[in-house]
């Protein structure tokens, strides 16, 4: 009989198997956790539940649930990559293409970036992390994505729009915006996003 079936608990300690398979189910639990919970109402002992580990082993794993937020939330694509290869796009390309790479990495509920915009609402320690996120990857291009000299101050114009184009569609849910196809926002957003890259929205030339 099973540690497990003689005392109806989890065995404490290391799993048996791939320890790195191990780790990688316990992130994919904390992602879909963090993301439908915030950071503060997720627990080690929920995030253990899902993975169907011990909650020990996951702090054997990560230490704390700060440390399992952090490496739970690396990103699908290298952020830095994608908006050096958009600013190589012809200028009148750079607002739909923003806005369509944007999108497709919080294109579900249970995605890493939507995970991190949910907490930073609520935890210092996310904002923090997104705070530095979109320094690093999206303000750090604006030479060249959003040329003259409030060429950041209008980067970052575009990125608060677009964060609070994802707060309405999958954290509020704001209908008929909930609903709505990436290509639909695409062909919505990305004219304005570009006005924001150009100048035109702040009436600066571009």
């Amino acid at each position: 009989m099973s540690a497990r079936s003689q005392g109806g608990r989890r065995p404490v300690g290391r799993r048996p198997g791939d320890p790195s398979q191990t780790r990688a189910t316990i992130l994919a639990a904390a992602r879909r956790q963090f993301a439908e919970r915030g950071y503060e109402r997720a627990t080690i002992r929920a995030i253990a539940a899902r993975a169907d580990v011990d909650p020990a082993l996951v702090l054997h794993h990560f230490g704390s649930k700060q440390r399992l937020f952090a490496a739970a939330h690396e990103l699908p694509v290298d952020p830095g990559d994608l908006f050096a290869r958009i600013a190589d796009l012809p200028p009148p390309e750079r607002g739909a293409a923003i806005v369509r790479s944007y999108l497709s990495i919080v294109s579900s509920p249970s995605s890493p970036a939507l995970s991190l915009l949910r907490a930073a609402a609520t935890h210092e320690d996310a904002a923090r992390m997104l705070r530095e996120f979109v320094g690093a990857a999206f303000l750090v291009h604006a030479p060249r994505l959003a040329p003259g000299p409030d060429g950041a101050r209008r980067l970052a114009l575009a990125g608060a729009h677009m964060v609070g184009i994802v707060f309405g569609r999958f954290i509020v849910e704001i209908e008929p915006l909930a609903s709505a196809t990436t290509d639909e926002l695409v062909e919505l957003v990305g004219p304005v996003v570009q006005h924001y890259l150009d100048g035109a929205a702040l009436g600066t030339s571009s």
